[in-house]
């Protein structure tokens, strides 16, 4: 299911995996291309939020998961035979997420071993940090 970006949505962010059915239900989930970089992104929506309003924790790790992983397969020359699965997820909440807010995730891949990937992700809103994150990510062939 493809998800059209909405008008609050900022230039170039797009939804680039189809039939994602978990990412469908708490997306979309957005990504846009530079030369250099993929940023992932979404929109803070009540359907996201805990019992105090905010966003729960559960859904920005969730997300960290999702763009880390389509951040990884932006720097890799193999992402048509390989993927990846998550092995390990860690995150440290900094700040809140409201309804409303537009939450990017930006990512770097510390090391790319034969096996293994190892990567460090940021979340923001308006340009400060709300969650760190880094990942372990098993490579795997595509069938």
């Amino acid at each position: 299911m493809n998800h059209p970006a909405g008008s609050d949505t900022p230039p170039g962010f797009r939804v680039i995996y189809e039939n994602e059915r978990f990412e469908d239900l708490i997306g979309p989930i957005l990504f846009r291309d530079s030369e250099t970089e993929r940023v992932g992104a979404f929109r803070a929506e009540p359907k996201h939020c805990n019992g105090w309003g905010s966003v729960h924790g559960g859904m920005l790790t969730a997300f960290a998961d999702a763009a880390l992983t389509g951040i990884d397969n932006f720097h890799r020359d193999d992402a048509s035979t390989e993927g990846v699965v998550t092995v390990s997820l860690n995150c440290e909440f900094v700040a809140a997420v409201q309804v409303g807010d537009w939450v990017e995730c930006r990512g770097e891949v510390v090391r790319r071993g034969a096996s293994l990937v190892f990567m460090q992700g940021r979340l923001m809103v308006k340009g400060k940090t709300v969650m760190t994150c880094s990942t372990v990510l098993k490579r795997i062939a595509k069938r």
